[in-house]
């Protein structure tokens, strides 16, 4: 139970510790590195924590006009960073699909759009390292399914969604970016930062009236500014659009 002031300042300084650890390597110069950015706040901390290194790019897939193409636009505008927008087009998806047919092989609906969107980013960025914000929806409880869930049941189902993250998501993610001749990290799923996220009490990391409060609050301490903290985020398959046109595809091939 935390009971004071102290206690969540040594939840956050904890947070701090593990971000810098993770970020660490990767505020070296050691050549071009992108951040797949949606606006949103997982990636919009990321990019505010690496924005002075040299050689950034901030990477942002979407549809024409879709909600995540323009918050990565205007975020990247806020940082006064340079920005690649990826596009999401019906031929492109089709070939991208093929390609990494293996990789999406026997996973259900949603995660397989997940995993379709981060193939398409990771094979048009520019650059061939690249950063993303995979675990913090997971640890800090993002999702819509953690709405209506009490404390036990929210941490037991945020240990089965990291679990399922870890052993199966990420590693198809990885060999799509290995296949692709990309290297892909994720700062948060870094052994150092998932222990200092599961110190803070689910009671603190539940929705209630805003998705990952705790995480943003932590981020707006950072210096992240409140229009990227506390910007709504739709899941990475909707806000590119990404989820439709695959409905689309698949409408057609009946």
């Amino acid at each position: 139970m935390v009971s004071s002031r102290e206690d969540v300042r040594a939840l956050r300084d904890d947070l701090d510790s593990a971000l810098e650890q993770a970020l660490g390597p990767l505020r070296a110069p050691t050549g071009p590195l992108g951040v797949l950015f949606s606006g949103g706040v997982d990636s919009s901390l990321l990019a505010w924590e690496l924005r002075t290194r040299p050689e950034l790019l901030l990477c942002t897939l979407g549809r024409e006009g879709s909600p995540d193409l323009l918050a990565g636009r205007a975020g990247a505008e806020r940082f006064g960073l340079p920005w690649q927008a990826l596009s999401v087009e019906p031929a492109r998806l089709k070939v991208i699909v093929a390609r990494f047919e293996k990789e999406l092989e026997g996973i259900s609906a949603v995660p397989r759009a997940v995993l379709v969107s981060l193939a398409l980013a990771i094979e048009q960025a520019a650059p061939d390292r690249l950063v993303c914000g995979q675990g913090a929806d997971e640890l800090f409880l993002g999702y819509a399914h953690y709405r209506n869930l009490g404390g036990p049941e929210a941490e037991r189902r945020s240990r089965d969604d990291l679990d399922r993250l870890r052993e199966s998501d990420w590693p198809r993610t990885q060999r799509i970016a290995e296949k692709a001749g990309k290297t892909i990290l994720a700062p948060y799923l870094s052994r150092a930062f998932e222990e200092a996220a599961r110190r803070v009490p689910v009671d603190l990391r539940l929705p209630r009236d805003l998705p990952k409060r705790f995480f943003r609050e932590w981020a707006l301490e950072r210096g992240l500014p409140a229009e990227l903290a506390e910007r709504p985020k739709k899941a990475l398959q909707y806000g590119t659009g990404v989820s439709s046109l695959l409905r689309d595809q698949r409408r057609a091939e009946r």
